[in-house]
């Protein structure tokens, strides 16, 4: 696992905890039970926590499934690295939770960051759904580096093949050379020719022309952004869906940003445009 060079980090938003007890148990590979306040209790659900930015296969059937050959595994890397002292929790200001009431955290122990470790070895994917990382970038990497060494849930082409499924349904696909779904490099949205990468997930870079929201029940749908192409009436269009712009506070994104976006080449109504899964302002 990384180590992490100049201690453990603090972004923005976030509290860090040192549990002054180890775990007292380890459900699967994402989950643990462990005495975050020091009482000597375990509250449920509260102190159970739920590492964020993975979702390691499940050991008992449920909607996903059951993988106890991926899951058990992922289990006993959690395990292993859950012996190395010191192990903080790197936990949302605003205490929010999974939809079990799980406290939700990234987890670093002895100098390490189990979560990156776990998409790293193949344990997981690179889980986006409760929010996104400020060093997005370093996930993205780990899990397109686990995806083209063929490690844990990637090797087999039936559990690569069930990955890859179920990442398109959230708009994403592992960063990796050996992935045909993604294309490497950065575009230019003022240059670029979408027809020949139509259903492959790619990074653009544009400025943004204009912006338009809809809504549905009072509440909003989704952004419809025009980046620049050049001249003055060409624009490409981008489509950021609720969820997504919510993360990336997408509706801050006024005429005149330049943004680094990144999400499949699709087409509505004949003509390509981008669904986001992921963007940054970059000016």
């Amino acid at each position: 696992m990384e180590i992490a060079r100049k201690g453990i980090p603090e972004p923005l938003g976030f509290e860090k905890v040192r549990l002054a007890t180890p775990p007292v148990r380890i459900n699967d590979g994402d989950t643990f039970e462990a005495d975050l306040d020091g009482d000597g209790k375990l509250s449920f659900p509260r102190e159970r926590v739920r590492l964020l930015f993975v979702d390691t296969p499940e050991l008992t059937e449920t909607w996903k499934g059951m993988d106890r050959g991926h899951g058990l595994p992922a289990m006993e890397f959690l395990r292993e690295a859950l012996t190395r002292p010191p192990i903080f929790l790197l936990i949302p200001k605003n205490r929010a939770t999974g939809k079990y009431g799980r406290t939700l955290a990234v987890v670093y122990a002895g100098g390490c960051n189990v979560n990156l470790g776990l998409i790293r070895a193949g344990h997981a994917p690179f889980d986006t759904r409760f929010r996104f990382p400020a060093d997005y970038a370093r996930y993205a990497k780990a899990e397109g580096e686990a995806f083209d060494a063929r490690r844990g849930i990637w090797r087999l082409p039936d559990s690569r093949r069930r990955y890859l499924k179920r990442l398109r349904r959230e708009l994403k696909t592992p960063a990796g050379r050996r992935n045909p779904s993604f294309s490497a490099g950065v575009y230019r949205a003022s240059s670029f020719k979408p027809r020949g990468l139509l259903e492959r997930y790619v990074k653009l870079e544009g400025r943004v022309k204009s912006g338009k929201r809809f809504f549905k029940q009072g509440r909003l749908s989704l952004l419809l952004l025009q980046l620049e192409r050049g001249g003055r009436k060409r624009s490409f269009p981008v489509v950021i869906y609720r969820r997504t712009a919510e993360k990336l506070r997408a509706d801050l994104w006024a005429a005149g940003v330049r943004l680094r976006l990144e999400g499949f080449i699709k087409t509505y109504r004949g003509q390509p445009q981008l669904v986001v899964h992921y963007g940054r302002r970059i000016d």
